[in-house]
This record gives structure tokens, sequence and C-alpha cells, in this order.
């Protein structure tokens, strides 16, 4: 009989299914708590005054995910109550501080054994410190986190590639640069610096940025460089379609934390170069000058014309597997 596992995340353009389908793949039976709320709205003006009552003077942000999960609450349940009164064996969280407190602490009671991963800086949500006793395990992206926090259980770990079988076509590779994020002030001038540059080499770019339209036009003027509304569809599955057909992938990091990006581990797993102004990325095992580059706005841009004309280094399989989901997940759910 395979083992059940309650998988609760915020919607991310499809990602809980990739993550719902690996999960599958390595045996499980799967509860999916993962709603697409990008329509939620609040009912009346008096339910949005005291959301921002809680907010500004209590600091905090459970009213509003009490308010933003409360047309879920019947379906949660109802998923819930699947499990037939036993518990599930396992519960896998990703950024359990998107959900309001009452329903990971139902997430906790309905499972054996519950853990969390936190993919964004600890202190960016300050909110999760509140959802730590839920936890068997708690782990964060970023191990600057780990040292921040010597007073919390926190363990590191580092995001994945999907390792189930392959189900996309073998596309040619293009020519294009390709980069997917959402806009953040701390690397706008970064993507445009990198722009400007790529325009002077005659690289071409595919970048598409997620965020309000008004300051996508604020900073972005580029027949390269694309906006995602948020009711834009643009799926991870597109993202890895996109991520499989490019000459290279190209990464920002954001100030608030130094965790490798998704992007890094689609370019192992598709053996594709990176460019990248995440630094940290040169601590890791899979690391190799001619794979990746760690480029900055002031360096010569005929330093990445040099690095793309390169052949690929070839990384050990050894090397890979380790941060493949399975590997990952073992990781994760080890007791």
């Amino acid at each position: 009989m395979s083992k059940t596992i309650i998988l609760a995340m915020p919607y991310l353009y499809g990602l809980d299914r990739l993550i719902e389908k690996n999960l599958a793949y390595a045996g499980f039976s799967v509860i999916n708590l993962c709603f697409d709320d990008r329509e939620t709205r609040y009912p009346n003006l008096m339910t949005r005054a005291v959301a921002f009552y809680h907010k500004k003077f209590k600091k905090s942000l459970n009213y509003k995910k009490r308010i933003k999960y409360r047309s879920y609450e019947a379906e949660i349940q109802r998923r819930l109550a699947a499990l037939g009164g036993r518990k599930a064996d396992y519960a896998l969280c990703f950024r359990a501080d998107a959900y309001p407190k009452h329903i990971i602490a139902d997430i906790r009671r309905h499972s054996e054994w519950c853990v969390n991963y936190q993919w964004d800086g600890m202190h960016r949500f300050g909110e999760i410190f509140g959802y730590l006793p839920y936890f068997d395990r708690f782990f964060v992206f970023d191990q600057n986190d780990v040292d921040r926090y010597p007073q919390y259980p926190l363990r590191c770990t580092s995001n994945f590639y999907f390792d189930f079988p392959k189900e996309l076509p073998d596309l040619p590779q293009g020519d294009s640069l390709y980069f997917v994020g959402g806009i953040m002030d701390s690397r706008t001038s970064s993507i445009q610096a990198f722009a400007e540059a790529a325009d002077r080499a005659g690289l071409p770019l595919d970048f598409y940025i997620a965020g309000k339209k008004h300051k996508f036009a604020e900073y972005f003027n580029h027949p390269g460089i694309h906006h995602l509304s948020r009711d834009q569809e643009f799926s991870f599955g597109e993202n890895l379609r996109k991520a499989l057909s490019s000459r290279a992938l190209v990464d920002f990091v954001i100030s608030e934390h130094e965790g490798l990006s998704f992007r890094v581990f689609d370019a192992l797993k598709f053996d594709k170069k990176l460019i990248t102004t995440n630094t940290t990325v040169k601590k890791y095992d899979f690391y190799h000058p001619d794979n990746i580059h760690i480029w900055n706005e002031n360096e010569p841009f005929e330093k990445v014309v040099e690095f793309l004309n390169k052949p690929l280094a070839p990384i050990p399989a050894e090397i890979k597997v380790q941060y493949s989901f399975s590997h990952w997940l073992d990781n994760m759910l080890a007791k």
C-alpha cells in the first residue's frame, strides 16, 4: 500500500502540479491542498478595513489569510476527510506562512510527520517563526538563516530539479537567453544593465517578468523583456519547455537572500549554461566556470560572449542526482 502525503503550498503558476506528479512518481498517494487564489477578493470594505487594522497595528497577516482561505475551508476538510480517520504518513509544506495558522494546525493533526520548506529568506515573511512548533523538521534554502537564527532548529537544503520521466519533446536549441521571475527592486538595475549589454553584443533575450503592469512599465522597455500579469497563463511546465529550448538561462539574485533559485537547477538538469549574479553558487559541488558564469554589471560583456562560446563541461551523474527531487524528498522526510 502506498504511503499518503499531504501537500500544502501557495499557488505559483502550477508548480504544485509538478510537485504532485513527482510525489506520485515516488510512490505516494497525494492530498493536494494548494488552491489558485489569484482571484480572491475581500467580500466588503469592512473586511478590508479589519485586515488593514490587523496588519498595521497588530503586525499580523493571519486575519487576511483567514479571509483568503475561507472559501476553501470546506474543500480542505473534504480532502482531509478522505483519510478516513487515520493520519497521513507525511505532510510536506512549502512556505507554510501562506496559510492561516489554524489550517497548518489541522494539517499537523492529520499527519504523522510534518515538515516545511521555506524557499524565501526567513526575515522576508517574519510570521513564519510562529509556525515552527507545528513541524517535526523545518528547512530553509539559505544557510545564512541557519547562522542568523541559531536559537531555532533550522536545517538548510537547496531547491531541486524534477526527475519524473521526461515528458517534454526534444526541442531544438534556440539562441535566446532565458529568464523568468518577479519584479524586485533589488535586481531591476541588473536586469536593465544586462539587457543593454546583451543588445550591444547581439544576444537575443527571452525574459518574462511578473508584477503589476505600471511597475513593469516604469522599469522595462525592451522587446525581449515581456510582462506577465497575475492572470496570465504561464505555467511551470511552460517554463521548463522554454528553459529546454534556450541557449542559456539567466538568473538575477535578490538582496533579501542568497539561496539558489530553481533556474540554477533547471540549468543543471537540462545541461544548460547559466549566467547568474548569485556568487553563492561557487560553493556547490556542481559549479564549473565553463558552465556557470557569475556576472556583475562592471565587467566587460565580452566575458559573457566568451563563456557562451565555450563547450559545456560534463557534470558527473553522481553529483547531479543529489539535486533531484527524489533525493531532496528523501532528505526532507527522513526521521
